[in-house]
């Protein structure tokens, strides 16, 4: 199974402390084995989990067999109540990345602690605004940002998270960056002759990460 990695800018909700012992003390605890299925793209938007123990892909999978990861998340993450508050259905899959042990927070324990903890409220909402902020900023910051510049900075988050060979594609770059495929070609040859990367087949080598980040910063001529 081929895997591709977008891994997103913006960091999961997270829960700490007090708030992650009282989901967890509150939350029903599921076990799920390396690799199963925790959920599928068109599910049910029904609640959300977090991560007590293990490692969680969010994930996208093809029709053509392959799985494009756009973050994995650990203890003390939250996933799903993006989808969960907005009522839609899920638009991501989700997969065991190792033995994994989640917390299943779902409607009506949603409901019964709003309505008898007031703290969880106010964290969720600060989280969930932080999140906002974050996505904001970053969109902001992208009109000042050469198309150049996108790349370079996507790929410097992508080694940050999952080192410097980076199994992914033109295509999938392109489309997380936001520009054609020609043009993403375009840009990663002009990255490789400057020595930042190596170019292979469904694979980039970031060989020089301080180039690279230095050009992550550059804006419009």
């Amino acid at each position: 199974m081929q895997r591709t990695y977008q891994l997103a800018e913006i960091a999961p909700t997270r829960a700490d402390g007090d708030m992650a012992a009282l989901l967890i003390r509150e939350g029903r605890r599921c076990h799920f084995a390396a690799g199963a299925i925790i959920q599928h793209q068109g599910d049910a938007a029904d609640g959300f989990w977090l991560v007590e123990r293990g490692a969680v892909s969010i994930c996208r999978f093809g029709p053509d067999g392959t799985v494009t990861v756009y973050a994995v998340v650990g203890p003390g993450d939250l996933f799903g109540e993006l989808a969960y508050f907005t009522g839609m259905p899920r638009q991501v899959d989700v997969l065991a990345e190792t033995d994994a042990a989640l917390i299943r927070i779902d409607a009506a324990l949603i409901d019964r602690l709003f309505q008898q903890q007031p703290d969880f409220g106010r964290w969720l909402l600060k989280s969930l605004g932080n999140q906002l902020r974050i996505a904001l900023d970053r969109i902001e910051g992208d009109r000042s940002l050469s198309a150049e510049a996108r790349v370079a900075r996507a790929l410097a988050g992508m080694v940050r998270r999952s080192g410097p060979e980076l199994h992914t594609t033109q295509e999938a770059l392109a489309n997380l960056v936001g520009v054609s495929r020609v043009t993403m070609g375009q840009i990663l040859s002009r990255l490789a002759q400057s020595g930042a990367i190596r170019l292979g087949y469904r694979r980039i080598v970031v060989t020089d990460l301080a180039r690279l980040t230095e050009q992550a910063t550059a804006t419009r001529a």
